[in-house]
């Protein structure tokens, strides 16, 4: 069933990532030259940008979701359902992603974006905890330090968002740096209360 589940999980994440780039359009030129091909390109550098950063986000939780199932040696009914939870907003990401390279100068859009980032970080909690305080569930080898640092590294993706959504209602350009530089910082934050414990 784990086996299963993983495999599942993989696929939803890789689609999701793939969809991303379905909103960068090649652009419509009224004029054929090289000169207005360039500008339309430059006018796409949100789409870029909201392409670039939803893909490592996702990359990201895949990448926790990854180490996360590698620490378990069975599933629940309980570990099934908040994982589908969590594929569930990953499989909606590409829709707060276009409307935040649409309109990245705006709050509503910014919010939604940063709004749903923080979410998935919630709904990813929710998993880590189905997963790893069902003793069953974990490998018996594993070392209760990894099952601390793990739960532990659950609350970076809520700490982010939550922070670039404060800062993109101040200004909306604001988020970009909450989402930039927040992901070090924060994980350096986390990791470092970790080292010292």
């Amino acid at each position: 069933m784990l086996e299963r589940l993983t495999f599942f999980s993989d696929a939803v994440f890789a689609i999701a990532m793939t969809l991303l780039v379905i909103e960068i359009r090649v652009p419509h030129l009224h004029e054929l030259s090289d000169r207005h091909l360039g500008q339309a390109l430059l006018n796409l550098l949100p789409n870029y940008a909201g392409f670039l950063s939803s893909f490592f986000v996702i990359g990201r939780f895949w990448v926790g979701h990854h180490t996360l199932f590698g620490m378990l040696r069975a599933a629940d009914s309980r570990l099934v359902w908040s994982n589908l939870f969590l594929l569930a907003t990953v499989a909606f990401m590409p829709f707060p992603t276009a409307i935040f390279s649409e309109y990245l100068q705006l709050r509503v859009g910014v919010g939604l974006y940063t709004f749903w980032l923080t979410l998935i970080g919630v709904v990813n909690l929710v998993l880590t905890r189905a997963a790893l305080d069902n003793p069953r569930l974990v490998r018996p080898d594993l070392d209760p330090a990894q099952r601390r640092a793990r739960r532990r590294g659950a609350w970076i993706a809520i700490w982010i968002g939550a922070i670039s959504f404060a800062a993109g209602m101040v200004s909306p350009l604001l988020s970009l740096a909450g989402l930039a530089i927040g992901s070090p910082v924060v994980s350096r934050i986390v990791r470092g209360r970790e080292g010292r414990r």
